[in-house]
């Protein structure tokens, strides 16, 4: 890694001005004008990966640079608020024709994109992002409330522990607004490093909860986990639960999860915003002390956030999440 001060000098050069106007933040030239940073991308990953960038074809540069991300509403659920409220929002990989994490490991894959240049371009793409829309808010003289934003974490970024370092220190809002979610299939050799993380840098970490994680390492992570995010898959098998009558048993088994895990929040993946476990969660939840949060690709935004992010599915039937639509306001 080198030229670090360099690295260092550019990003924060990076001001309002620069970053909402001129070439640093493009609109995306696919399907949908997405927010795409594809100089800051290419100019970082060159910096920060020594040869593995300049490994890469052009075309596969071409495809990295353009990669964005796309959101997730995190709303909260129980005890049951007085009114709707966003607490945050999974921020997730697309690329610009709007394609989802699967789909762009395979085109990867075809262009021979290493793994970790993947997932760094889109943590890269993660802080801009962040960083865009409170810029944006500044702009429009909207205070920005307390949000929390979320980004998985896997070995592909835990095997380049100095890289992941320099670029959480090259954004430093992230200690502030990040809670990085450490994936379910992270073995135990990887804890030394996580736990080395979490303390050196002071990050936050949200544990994705589902049976594909080893017992030992979801015991040994409690501890450091202020959120726990129960997947999808398993959000669903609990609606089959519910439905067949078990609705007791469920709460039961989150009650006691959460005086075990001691984790101030519980967010439940995959929740439409009129599923009936999200309705029994709201109404039977009475724990003070854990709030249950739900994450869904398929909510509006309340406001402020209307105003800054728009459902894809509005403008593609088969792609679904909330993308930055700021943009299109201003083409």
């Amino acid at each position: 890694m080198q030229n670090l001060e360099e690295l260092q000098q550019y990003i924060f050069g990076l001001t309002d001005e620069s970053i909402l106007t001129g070439h640093t933040v493009v609109a995306a030239p696919g399907c949908l004008p997405a927010p795409c940073f594809p100089d800051i991308i290419s100019k970082v990953l060159g910096m920060v990966t020594e040869h593995e960038w300049d490994d890469l074809s052009d075309r596969a540069q071409n495809y990295l640079k353009w990669i964005t991300v796309k959101a997730e509403s995190i709303d909260a659920l129980a005890p049951r608020p007085l009114e709707s409220t966003t607490c945050g929002f999974e921020l997730l990989a697309i690329d610009r024709d709007c394609n989802s994490f699967g789909e762009i490991v395979l085109r990867s894959q075809d262009l021979n994109i290493p793994s970790v240049l993947l997932r760094f371009a889109s943590l890269i793409a993660t802080f801009l992002m962040v960083r865009l829309l409170r810029q944006h808010m500044e702009r429009d003289q909207v205070i920005m409330p307390s949000l929390t934003f979320t980004q998985n974490v896997d070995a592909n970024y835990l095997n380049y522990p100095r890289t992941l370092k320099t670029l959480l220190e090259l954004f430093p809002e992230y200690q502030q607004m990040f809670y990085f979610e450490i994936n379910e299939e992270i073995t135990e050799d990887y804890l030394k490093t996580i736990r080395a993380l979490a303390e050196d840098l002071g990050i936050r970490l949200a544990l994705d909860d589902t049976n594909k994680m080893d017992t030992n390492v979801h015991h040994q992570l409690l501890d450091l986990a202020d959120w726990i995010k129960i997947d999808f898959q398993e959000t669903a098998s609990l609606e089959e639960q519910l439905m067949s009558g078990d609705g007791e048993k469920i709460i039961m088994h989150f009650e006691e999860y959460a005086d075990g895990a001691r984790s101030p929040v519980i967010v439940f993946e995959g929740l439409t915003e009129y599923s009936p476990l999200k309705v029994f969660l709201e109404q039977r939840w009475k724990q003070s002390n854990t709030e249950l949060y739900f994450q869904s690709r398929e909510r509006s935004p309340v406001p402020p956030w209307n105003k800054y992010f728009g459902l894809i599915q509005n403008y593609h039937d088969d792609k679904y999440g909330l993308f930055f639509k700021g943009l299109i306001n201003e083409q």
